[in-house]
């Protein structure tokens, strides 16, 4: 079984088309458990989410109050059941098909490896925030071409019984835009498990971040006020000067 989380708030159209590309894409297996926590939304995201839950049994969504940050990760990856877990961002609008079973084959078929995400599709409106080409090397291995290097939280899969061992560091670690969940997760899994993280080359997904989406879709004063609260500077000029 594969459990699927994700975070979201405040992205309503976002999810809309979250939504379409994830049922559409996704194997036909009804084996799965997803869990999503929504941090406070009030734009109109909660009334999509409650139709979905309504819609997918194995839809379980929590509804927080407030936002509570990346820490609500936590909660979601200690709820999972599934052999697999699959981290997915609320702004990835289109996915290979059958997705989540190329990603379990990969990872099976790659015991060296803990954390494997999926590559980014770049276009004219966003690079989907995959690092610079120089900081991945390209590998083959049963069959499969893995660019090792910075994995990303976009869409990106590990074992549950890596996690189990892992739990413990993961939990008592803090949160937030500057260090986010995903790249301790890498870290833990290198450091601890000495399991190596990376990218299925060309197997894309469309991960809409950056601030052309952002104001296409309605969210940059929503983007601009996380960007100011984690201070991070750079990113609130740039997306200050694509408004």
């Amino acid at each position: 079984m594969i459990t699927f989380v994700m975070l979201t708030w405040n992205r309503k159209i976002f999810l809309e088309k979250f939504f379409e590309a994830f049922y559409k894409k996704k194997s036909q297996s009804n084996d799965y458990q997803f869990l999503l926590v929504d941090n406070g939304s009030n734009d109109g995201s909660i009334e999509i989410l409650k139709r979905k839950e309504s819609e997918d049994r194995n839809l379980k969504v929590f509804y927080n109050k407030k936002n509570k940050g990346l820490n609500q990760y936590k909660k979601l990856l200690n709820r999972s059941k599934g052999d697999y877990i699959i981290i997915l961002d609320d702004d990835v609008i289109d996915f290979p098909e059958n997705f989540d079973l190329q990603m379990v084959n990969c990872l099976k078929n790659l015991p060296n490896f803990g954390f494997i995400g999926l590559d980014i599709t770049i276009n004219e409106f966003t690079n989907g925030g995959k690092p610079e080409l120089q900081h991945y090397l390209d590998i083959e291995e049963n069959g499969y071409t893995i660019s090792e290097g910075p994995t990303g939280g976009w869409c990106v899969i590990m074992r549950h019984k890596d996690y189990a061992k892992i739990k413990f560091r993961f939990n008592i670690s803090r949160f937030n835009m500057k260090k986010a969940e995903d790249g301790k997760l890498s870290r833990l899994l290198s450091a601890k498990l000495n399991l190596r993280s990376g990218i299925m080359k060309n197997v894309c997904c469309l991960h809409a971040c950056g601030p052309i989406y952002s104001k296409l879709f309605g969210c940059m004063e929503r983007d601009l006020q996380k960007f100011k609260e984690a201070n991070l500077d750079a990113f609130v000029e740039w997306y200050n000067s694509e408004k």
